[in-house]
């Protein structure tokens, strides 16, 4: 079973022109995915004892993610919490595991995706490559669901909310006219959907009228680490 986190990577690849929105963006989607499937597999509350927000680990929060690497990683990180930053939203913002690189990695090694050398050094990374259509089909219909009012699940919810508040379901999903009203229900379905709120309070806000481009200033960083990552392939 994908974590959430690896199905919002799926969402969020453009299979056309193998390329994905920047990497800081992506983290931030992902570290909302990866508290998201926490809470939900009941690892972490997002109340402190005072019933003030927060991030808090309850015992035997490692049982029901056994087997799972990249939310391990995630659980040892909200255990390191400073007390100052246990709010959710300074976890989505802040949180450093489990990277873009360790998610698209756990994908690769499954063969779900891949991506190409990169043809110019360091500087930039290659195309991605879906090679798993269904596990791609399957993140979508969340999506479909919450939109369609289908009986989603609260896994289903809290993904078209992420989507949603990355803005995914504009630039991705449900472009263009013809796609309007999916776009309007998914928009109405999520207003207070949690996740969505949190992302429109993390993320930077575009202008009116204007496309915002978020910062992708850790792009070469992760280029750096995939041809690497590219280069111990056997």
């Amino acid at each position: 079973m994908l974590t959430l986190g690896e199905e919002l990577l799926l969402v969020a690849l453009d299979p056309d022109k193998g390329v994905l929105p920047g990497s800081a963006a992506m983290q931030i989607g992902l570290n909302a995915a990866t508290l998201a499937e926490l809470a939900e597999a009941g690892c972490v509350r997002l109340r402190l004892p005072n019933g003030a927000p927060g991030v808090t680990v309850v015992a035997g929060a490692e049982e029901p993610i056994a087997g799972q690497p990249l939310l391990a990683q995630a659980l040892e990180q909200a255990r390191s919490m400073r007390e100052g930053d246990r709010h959710p939203e300074r976890a989505v913002k802040n949180w450093v595991a489990p990277s873009l690189l360790a998610c698209l990695s756990s994908l690769r090694d499954r063969e779900i995706l891949a991506w190409d050398r990169p043809n110019n050094g360091a500087g930039s990374y290659g195309r991605f490559r879906l090679l798993d259509t269904e596990a791609a089909a399957s993140a979508r219909a969340r999506v479909e669901r919450v939109a369609a009012g289908a009986d989603p699940s609260e896994r289903d919810l809290n993904f078209a909310g992420i989507v949603h508040g990355l803005g995914l379901d504009t630039s991705h999903l449900y472009k263009g006219r013809r796609d309007r009203k999916k776009r309007a229900a998914l928009a109405a379905a999520v207003e207070r959907q949690r996740f969505s709120v949190l992302l429109s309070r993390v993320l930077p806000q575009p202008s009116p009228g204007q496309k915002f481009t978020f910062d992708s200033s850790r792009d070469l960083q992760m280029a750096v680490e995939m041809v690497k990552a590219w280069d111990r392939t056997p």
